[in-house]
């Protein structure tokens, strides 16, 4: 099955915008896709069965690159404002009220963890003991994979919109 798409208005267009008004256009169409994929993730991030929350959710971040042309979904945190915490993303706080970055080993899972013996001097107080590991979920490597195949089609189409509304916003009826 062979595509065809005529892009000879586009090109018209392309000659009407100027630089500034054409990476506009191009950022809000990667903008828009980045959040698609984003909403994908997150509903990714809901079906692990980890017990997510808005704050939570937000450690899912959609970048749109400043400098070149393209986007990136990433998860990571955020510290907040050291007073009211405000700004804070992608933390867990566990029941001891500490502030966790949850998200990061979600993805990737955790090694084996185990506690150090305590010693006094010649008498040991405490053994040291297994305390646990987080299991992997990959919830953003199969985001990767849902939808590798149509962000570039959506893409396409997306720059095509994004450009027609800049266009006629600027008054070019190509």
């Amino acid at each position: 099955m062979t595509c065809y798409y005529d892009d000879s208005n586009l090109r018209k267009l392309f000659k009407a915008l100027d630089q500034e008004q054409r990476v506009k256009a191009m950022k809000g169409a990667f903008r828009r896709e980045a959040n698609k994929v984003r909403r994908v993730a997150i509903s990714n991030l809901r079906s692990t069965g980890i017990r997510t929350d808005r704050d939570l959710e937000k450690g899912v971040r959609a970048v749109v690159y400043k400098r070149a042309a393209g986007f990136r979904v990433t998860i990571g945190t955020k510290k907040g404002n050291r007073k009211t915490g405000r700004g804070e993303r992608g933390f867990h706080t566990n029941r001891r009220g500490l502030k966790k970055p949850v998200l990061l080993w979600a993805e990737g899972g955790t090694d084996k963890r185990y506690t150090k013996s305590k010693t006094r001097i010649f008498t040991r107080s405490r053994k040291g003991h297994y305390t646990g590991r987080m299991k992997r979920y990959g919830f953003m490597s199969k985001t990767g994979r849902q939808v590798d195949g149509r962000v570039t089609d959506e893409l396409r189409e997306e720059i095509v919109k994004s450009i027609h509304m800049t266009a006629r916003r600027y008054g070019c009826n190509c």
